[in-house]
């Protein structure tokens, strides 16, 4: 079993934190383009404790800001 350290030190995946650091270093699907239309182009979403939107550009191309 885990000690209570080392817990917080795995499971704590915000920015600045060893395991959020480490899992940013990797590419993640995190939505079906499916989801986007010309009329929705835009999705809110949290990725590893961060608010993030997902947008559909001109060309169909899925970008983060």
């Amino acid at each position: 079993m885990l000690s209570r350290e080392e817990n917080e030190l795995l499971t704590r995946v915000g920015k600045g934190s060893p395991a959020g650091e480490l899992l940013r270093h990797y590419w993640y699907l995190v939505c079906p383009a499916s989801e986007f239309t010309p009329e929705k182009r835009k999705k809110r979403l949290k990725v590893l404790g961060e608010e993030l939107v997902l947008f559909q550009d001109g060309w169909g191309g899925l970008l983060f800001a």
